[in-house]
C-alpha cells in the first residue's frame, strides 16, 4: 500500500502534516510493503483554480492508495473517492508520526 501525505516540506523525518490538501508543498508516499518514502513536489500548489482536482491526479499517477491531510474540501473528497483513495483528514502533527499511527 503507498500511504500519502500532506507535508510542509520533503523530508519524512522531519516534515509536519499541512494542513492544506491541494496546495501543501509537498506529498511525501511510504510505501508499506518496503518501507520506502519518496518526496513529491506539489506541482498544482500555484495553480490559478481547481488545484485539489490536479493534486488528485499527481496522487493517482503515482500509485497512492490513501491520503493523510489535515482538511479537504468538498472537489476534493468526491475527486479523492472517485479515484479510489482512502482519505484520513483533520490530522496534525508529524509525517512520520501519522504514517506509523495509520500503519497500526
Amino acid at each position: 500500500m503507498i500511504i500519502a501525505v500532506s507535508a510542509t516540506e520533503a523530508d519524512y523525518n522531519f516534515a509536519g502534516v499541512d494542513p492544506r490538501f491541494g496546495r501543501c508543498a509537498y506529498f511525501i508516499t511510504y510505501n508499506t510493503e518496503t518501507d520506502e518514502w519518496n518526496s513529491i513536489s506539489n506541482s498544482a500548489k500555484e495553480a490559478m483554480g481547481g488545484a485539489a482536482i490536479q493534486a488528485v491526479d499527481l496522487l493517482k499517477k503515482n500509485g497512492v492508495n490513501a491520503i493523510i491531510t489535515g482538511n479537504l474540501g468538498p472537489n476534493a473528497t468526491s475527486a479523492l473517492k472517485a479515484a479510489g483513495i482512502e482519505v484520513i483528514s483533520g490530522v496534525t502533527g508529524k509525517v512520520k508520526d501519522a504514517v506509523e499511527s495509520h500503519k497500526k
